[in-house]
């Protein structure tokens, strides 16, 4: 990015345009504007720049010159001189404008429209070229490499000692401003009428605890305590109003419940020993119980319940009791309900709040994160938390003294989906100290809004608007500033801005960014601030972003009628719709009204959310809402895969909040599911998409690591996914056509369907949706009877189909996890080993064809088989392969002198139990055991090897023993340890002398692979360390004979194969069908006519007559293609004419495919030997 142009812009004639033309084609990239008196470039100093007035709207039009070949542009670009327009506010100060030309476009013009005398600008960007020059080398390009940028300390509260440094220092910026834990109380707590804002005493007015030194009631103590108290009150003055209270009681009634709640209430923000005073003076289980308990009452003890010393008195079991009395009651109402929940949940929050604080082993920190959360959602528990954190010296000593924060941003721990085991301390505090600058800075927020004073509103504007970009402290601000004062101090900031202010700018920055959150349009407050902006009334909005915002906010407003007509519409609209950024924002704001209905139902415990969303059903005059929401999920489905396919993807919409559509959209379809009947189509359908999904989020997480944001939308996609598709495998047995069975089918069926994607993490992605329908075996006893007898055997084809799509690790989890679901019902396991088994010993008889593929296939399996039998419970693995043709897989590898790692294991546990196996299978173990050894398999050394042999031997009776063959593995096994140890102490050698003396026979005694050198050696060790009850043994054994000879060159079957691309592309080539024709048909001389003895070729051309000028034949229409099917046309081959040409083909596939040339006899010196295709010249 360049300098493109600077200049100083003053607009001639009544029009006030001003034109800027770029000597080439250019991409403008940003529009920096400077104030007066500033010099904008260093190096420079002779530059000034001018800019009069200090505020005004720019309009700016770029002329649109297209990019790329003349067809392209003519592609692009209909109309000439065509204008791209944009608006820039300016409010004063250096201010950069992005602009975002695209890739297509450049400009050679721009006009600057305004009301302004004269503006100095920097143009940045790069000169484009019609046409783009070809590489004429390849460069490498490498990746841009992302980190994030740290705050400045002075703004970063998350890693401050005092979080309230930043709000005191904001402050300060004020003149004779009062404290801050005043101001945090008259902005939240207890505000003040508009008369006391009159006063030349504000805000310096206190109440007086000593008015009246007559007995006072409960009325007139709660309205002294509508003022703030001095923070220089003595504590005897606050122990004897507490003792006035605590006089003023009389018996139980709703009215008493409701004034000692509120003197509470009100108490609860004050000096921390005020509140103290009244929990030791008042008895509270005399004055508040189930009857005299209303609505009113319960809020605000909610309220009071923020203060910590308030919360641990109310946490005693006999006020639980009573909220659990006021849940009983016949007359409770869904907001009784509520408030009855949150004040017992708050109740107990404190407490593991303070535990959190402290750093406690134990300390739940998701909670304690969830806790401020909820506080955060009225003003007063706001403010009397925050009143209490930062007046409580021994809370706020916690939060100074927390450990020290590494992290960049602190975590985002507002949403509650993080385990609190993975939360550390400083984490946590971090998070803590974040909170309370941000919680302070709103304060002084609306202090300096209330004054006004303009220059510290302007600054502490700018600081909420810089913390609402950064993770961490994007996700305590924003519900924050959905409390009901600071939606009406922003709504009123974006009025009225013309010309721009800074201010004004900020504040509808930071309203932009609450309506990117569809939660945040549920709340009433934010709903009528952007229902009030006006068409045409803003500066940093545009008026199309303002439109979707209004529209996504009249759907909230509207309620659940409005939200299922536009999902209903959404879906009747296909294929072409155009899903951008506003309606997205729409569409999430429905999906969220919606969800709010059904949700409430939990919160209030009845069912009227249901109710209400079946009735704006049908208020439609459809029905089937599951429908329609799937319907608008697949179209979802189709833009995001979009972008995932492994053909370049066409630009598309941001990422982001598509995911995050995609995650809701999910969530409204498992909720709706109770509210529906499913067909086996819509379930199909469904498990469908969310498998593409599914794919596309798994690399939306692993691409996007830079990405924060997409990379989290994408982990609760994929969250998403996964739940669904158990909400609707986990319904009746009865229903199994809509339910499991149908759900298993098709992740099994669509998990090896490709299209465009990368196979193999497509099947990745189905087993881990698989494994998360599938039970897990602690599960499988709440499985209702027969559960895996009826659904599986719906899925049994397609599911032998994926399972040999995985690699053997996930074969082991997918087999394991059957296996405990079925328990021996259907013998799933059995029937999946024997079936591979069968597969691998097929695969034995095209090896040699293709033999590293087959090798590396039948490698797999083996490690399939092996991880079976190592795992616990691995009994009926071992079985099944008893009864299967595994001795044939065996003997195929030793014939071609290969081994793999695995067979050590699989022959190992075999041998354990040889009296049950064939007499065959048997000798393949024993041979498998000794080829280890010969190998040198670390397997082998892990296990006697000779002692299993000698075990299986001893179960098979001499006549079945191949004492040749045997002794030819013994005898090179025995050379392999001898050469790899000089000590042979791992040798058994009681087992080598029982292996030897059961195959001890007359017609064999030649020990094959043994020198001389080393059966002396071996003989030697067998002296020393044979026991003495073996020493007669040993003349036997020495009457073997050793037969030197080579090491059979056995190979290692390797784990992983490569391939040249060309012959990877020859394998993945459909075999091609041998040919053949029909059999002949003679026909005899009556049937072919007299025709059949004229010798023409076709003899038909005679009635074709086709027309025919001079030497040249025309055909018309087919008769070309026609003529040429004819039998006689097929002549001209090189076969003999009698020779039919099945046998000819016979004949060219049995011949040789190399030329032997045929030399006379005699001597030619001259030529040179015959060439063959062999390892000397270069083949293999």
């Amino acid at each position: 990015m360049v300098l493109l142009q600077w200049c100083t812009l003053r607009p001639a004639g009544p029009s006030k345009i001003c034109a800027i033309r770029f000597s080439s084609p250019s991409r403008v990239h940003s529009i920096k504007i400077f104030p007066t008196d500033v010099q904008p470039f260093g190096q420079c100093p002779d530059i000034i720049a001018r800019t009069e007035p200090e505020a005004f709207f720019l309009d700016v039009y770029f002329n649109a010159h297209p990019v790329g070949s003349p067809a392209d542009a003519k592609q692009k670009l209909k109309a000439p001189n065509a204008l791209m327009p944009t608006v820039i506010p300016y409010a004063g100060g250096i201010v950069e404008y992005a602009v975002d030309m695209g890739s297509e476009f450049g400009t050679r013009l721009m006009i600057v429209r305004g009301d302004f005398e004269t503006v100095s600008m920097a143009i940045y960007g790069d000169v484009v070229s019609d046409t783009s020059p070809k590489p004429t080398t390849n460069s490498p390009l490498t990746l841009p490499t992302y980190s994030s940028v740290p705050i400045v300390p002075a703004l970063d509260a998350a890693k401050s000692n005092d979080p309230t440094a930043l709000a005191r220092n904001l402050l300060a910026l004020i003149p004779d401003s009062p404290s801050l834990s005043l101001v945090i109380r008259l902005m939240f707590c207890l505000k003040q009428p508009n008369d006391d804002w009159e006063l030349s005493e504000f805000p310096h007015l206190y109440s007086d605890l000593n008015e009246g030194e007559m007995e006072m009631d409960l009325d007139a103590a709660f309205r002294c305590l509508s003022r703030p108290i001095a923070d220089d009150i003595s504590s005897e003055q606050l122990h004897r109003f507490a003792k006035k209270v605590s006089e003023a009681v009389w018996p139980k009634d709703d009215v008493q419940s409701y004034l000692i709640a509120g003197i509470l209430s009100r108490s609860a923000s004050q000096d921390p020993e005020f509140a103290q005073a009244l929990m030791q003076a008042l008895e509270l289980e005399a004055i508040f119980d189930a009857s005299t308990m209303d609505e009113d009452a319960l809020f605000t003890l909610l309220d009071a319940s923020t203060n910590p010393d308030i919360s641990r008195l109310l946490k005693a079991p006999w006020f639980l009791n009573v909220l659990q009395a006021v849940l009983a009651l016949p007359t409770v109402t869904p907001e009784m309900k509520k408030a009855c929940r949150r004040l017992g949940e708050r109740v107990g929050s404190w407490t593991v709040f303070e535990r959190a604080l402290a750093g406690a082993p134990d300390a739940d920190y998701t909670r304690a994160a969830m806790f401020l959360k909820d506080i955060g959602k009225e003003e007063k528990s706001f403010g009397i938390w925050l009143s209490c954190i930062t007046a409580h010296e021994d809370l706020f000593e916690k939060v100074r003294d927390a450990p020290f924060y590494e992290g960049v941003y602190p975590l985002d721990l507002m949403t509650g989906s993080n385990v609190s085991e993975e939360i550390t301390h400083s984490e946590f505090m971090a998070f803590v100290r974040a909170y309370v600058g941000v919680a302070s800075v709103l304060a002084v927020y609306a202090w300096s809004d209330s004054l006004p004073n303009l220059h510290c509103r302007e600054r502490t504007l700018g600081v909420l608007r810089l913390w609402q970009e950064i993770p961490g402290y994007r996700a305590i601000i924003s519900p924050l500033l959905l409390l009901p004062q600071m939606t009406f101090r922003l709504e009123c900031m974006t009025t009225g801005n013309d010309p721009p202010t800074t201010a004004g700018i900020n504040a509808e920055s930071l309203l932009f960014a609450l309506a990117a959150d569809p939660q945040n349009f549920l709340n009433s407050d934010f709903v009528r601030c952007v229902r009030n902006w006006e068409p045409w009334s803003l500066t940093w909005i545009n008026e199309r972003e303002r439109a979707d915002i209004e529209r996504a906010a009249k759907i909230a407003d509207e309620g659940v009628g409005e939200a299922v007509e536009e999902l209903v519409g959404f879906a009747k609209e296909g294929a072409d719709t155009i899903l951008d950024q506003g309606r997205m924002r729409i569409l999430r704001v429905a999906v969220a009204v919606v969800m709010h209905a059904l949700d409430d139902d939990t919160e209030s415990g009845t069912k009227s959310g249901d109710w209400m969303v079946l009735q704006a059903v049908w208020g439609e005059h459809t029905h089937g809402l599951l429908n329609y929401a799937i319907d608008m999920f697949t179209r979802i489905n189709v833009e995001v895969n979009q972008g995932f396919s492994l053909t370049p993807p066409p630009p598309t919409a941001g990422l982001e909040p598509l995911l995050l559509l995609t995650n809701e959209s999910l969530h409204l379809v498992a909720r709706l599911h109770a509210l529906s009947i499913t067909t086996s189509r819509t379930v199909r359908l469904l498990v469908g998409g969310a498998l593409n999904m599914y794919y596309c989020a798994d690399a939306a997480s692993r691409e996007f690591t830079t990405n924060t944001a997409v990379r989290d939308a994408a982990l609760l996609v994929k969250h998403a996914c996964a739940g669904v598709l158990r909400v609707f495998s986990s319904g009746p047995q009865d229903q199994h056509n809509c339910g499991p069975s149908v759900v298993l089918r098709t992740l099994f069926e669509q998990g090896i369907r490709f299209n465009n994607v990368d196979p193999a993490r497509r099947v990745l992605c189905a087993l881990d949706l698989l494994l998360g329908v599938l039970p897990d075996a602690d599960d499988a006893d709440d499985l209702p009877l027969g559960w895996i007898a009826t659904v599986i055997p719906q899925s049994l084809t397609p599911l032998v189909l994926f399972f040999q799509h995985l690699d053997p690790t996930h074969k082991v989890q997918l087999v394991n996890r059957l296996v405990s679901l079925d328990r021996g019902v259907l013998g799933l396991g059995e029937f999946l080993v024997q079936g591979e088994v069968k597969r691998l010993a097929g695969l034995m008889s095209v090896m040699a064809e293709r033999g590293a593929v087959i090798q590396w296939e039948v490698g797999a399996g083996l490690e399939f088989l092996a991880g079976l039998m190592e795992g616990e419970g691995g009994e009926w693995c071992i079985a099944a392969l008893r009864q299967s043709d595994c001795g044939t897989i065996m003997s195929g590898l030793f014939d071609v002198n290969l081994y793999s790692k695995h067979l050590g294991i699989i022959a190992g546990r075999l041998a354990e139990n040889p009296e049950l196996l064939g007499i065959e299978l048997r000798l393949v173990v024993v041979a498998a055991l000794l080829r280890g050894v010969q190998v040198q398999e670390p397997s082998m050394s892990r296990m006697n090897a000779f002692g299993l042999v000698s075990a299986v031997l001893e179960t098979t009776e001499e006549k079945d023993r191949d004492p040749e063959r045997l002794l030819w593995e013994v005898g090179h096994a025995l050379a392999a340890i001898v050469d790899s140890s000089d000590t042979l102490d791992t040798l058994d050698s009681q087992s080598v002398v029982n292996t030897l003396l059961l195959l001890d026979s007359p017609s064999q005694s030649d020990l094959h692979g043994l020198t001389s050198e080393q059966w002396g050696k071996l003989c030697s060790h067998l002296e020393t360390t044979l026991p003495l009850n073996m020493l007669p043994m040993l003349p036997i054994i020495k009457g073997f004979q050793p037969s030197p000879s080579p090491q059979p060159m056995i190979s290692i079957i390797p784990s992983s194969i490569t391939l040249p691309f060309y012959d990877l592309i020859s394998l993945l080539q459909p075999h091609a069908p041998l040919p053949s024709t029909p059999p002949q048909k003679h026909k005899s001389l009556s049937q072919a006519g007299i025709l059949g003895l004229v010798a023409l070729s076709p003899p038909t051309a005679l009635l074709r007559s086709p027309a025919t000028r001079g030497l040249t034949k025309t055909y018309t229409r087919n008769d070309f293609r026609e003529l040429r099917q004819m039998p006689s046309a097929r002549q001209n081959t090189s076969r003999l004419p009698s020779m039919h040409v099945d046998d000819f083909v016979q004949v060219e596939m049995g011949s040789s495919p190399l030329i032997q040339p045929i030399v006379p006899a005699g001597d030619m010196p001259q030529l040179s030997p015959p060439f063959t295709i062999a390892k000397e010249n270069g083949y293999s």
